[in-house]
């Protein structure tokens, strides 16, 4: 359940992302939902191979490598969504720590019985 709800939190979290910070624009609502999706989709997939391939760089940098492996997913979604754009690094890394904050608070809201 907690997957499900992390999957969730990163689905929801583009577009309030979009909403909140300047730097990240949707054209459509739907474009923020669907970068949304395609940004989950790589969570589950890509993200749990690249942190375990850089986990000893991850070490040694004290968790900015898996912060910045978080940033480039989102540049790699921004760049493959139509109408969903990401005007810099910094932006992409504000909308990071959006994402990052609700997918874990709705993850540990999914633990919860």
């Amino acid at each position: 359940m907690g997957v499900l709800m992390r999957f969730l939190g990163c689905v929801v979290a583009m577009p309030v992302a979009a909403w909140l910070l300047p730097g990240v624009h949707a054209a459509t609502p739907e474009a923020a939902w669907i970068a949304g999706l395609l940004l989950g989709i790589v969570y589950l997939i890509i993200r749990p191979i690249a942190k375990l391939i850089l986990s000893p760089f991850n070490c040694l940098t004290f968790g900015l490598v898996g912060f910045l492996i978080d940033v480039l997913f989102l540049r790699f979604v921004a760049g493959n969504v139509a109408g969903f754009v990401v005007d810099s690094f910094l932006w992409a890394a504000a909308a990071s720590v959006v994402v990052a904050v609700m997918r874990e608070a709705l993850g540990k809201a999914g633990k919860r019985k």
